[in-house]
């Protein structure tokens, strides 16, 4: 299973631990981790194993994942959701006066910060944001309408999201702000990009049910109870489902 490296080997008498995001194991001691090369904030690949006196659990360290280099961990939630609520104000501040609706931060965040993150003045009805900065490199492996996703105009939607807003929010909109900060993945390479695109949830759930987009289960997230282990694809330049605004 994978987890995020939280302490290094030799940082004080714990030794190295790891972050398994699983409620069940929580964060374990983890041994025969590399004592140079690694950074605290790193994804790893790691096995669960018992201590035959106590029966707890541990890890031992099998290696580093590969994946993308981004501002913070893909995995580390918390962090992401810090951020997402800093771009929430500076898209309503920045980028809202462009447009062609008046946006602002859903009032009920100020005690629930779980529920969807804009309102809609002008039509009176919620609005969610989707800030995308890491395209998805590997979207090619998979199919829309024939042909293969172009990782330039590919975006992500969780399933968790698509399952809680058609009950919650079946009247909402989308908007996927996407300003690409990493242009280049291994062999894999895009353009810069900065927009808005907008998308009514009602097709975005028309597209999901009639299976027209992929769904792509995040390996590095099996067994995590803290993040949304599946997101669907969906495709900026699709007109039947987006209309870009900036």
């Amino acid at each position: 299973m994978y987890g995020i490296l939280i302490q290094l080997p030799g940082s004080n008498d714990w030794g190295a631990r790891v972050d398994s995001r699983n409620d069940e194991l929580g964060v374990l001691n983890i041994y025969q981790v590399p004592s140079s090369g690694i950074t605290i904030n790193t994804t790893v690949k790691f096995k669960v194993q018992y201590n035959q006196r106590t029966g707890r659990p541990y890890a031992v360290f099998e290696e580093v994942a590969d994946r993308n280099d981004t501002v913070f961990n893909t995995e580390d939630r918390n962090k992401w959701y810090s951020l997402g609520e800093n771009k929430e104000f500076e898209f309503v501040s920045k980028i809202v006066p462009f447009l062609d609706v008046e946006l602002i931060i859903n009032p009920q965040k100020a005690t629930d910060p779980t529920v969807i993150d804009l309102w809609d003045i002008t039509n009176n009805r919620p609005a969610d944001l989707k800030v995308q900065t890491t395209p998805f490199f590997n979207s090619g492996r998979y199919i829309y309408k024939g042909r293969a996703y172009n990782p330039q105009f590919t975006v992500t939607f969780n399933k968790k999201d698509y399952e809680k807003y058609k009950l919650v929010y079946p009247n909402s909109d989308i908007y996927f702000w996407v300003n690409w900060q990493q242009l280049s993945y291994k062999n894999k390479s895009v353009n810069p990009m900065n927009g808005v695109w907008r998308a009514n949830i009602n097709k975005i759930i028309e597209y999901i049910e009639s299976e027209t987009v992929s769904l792509h289960e995040y390996i590095y997230r099996k067994n995590d109870n803290h993040n949304a282990k599946e997101s669907y694809l969906f495709f900026l330049e699709d007109n039947d489902i987006f209309q870009r605004l900036f």
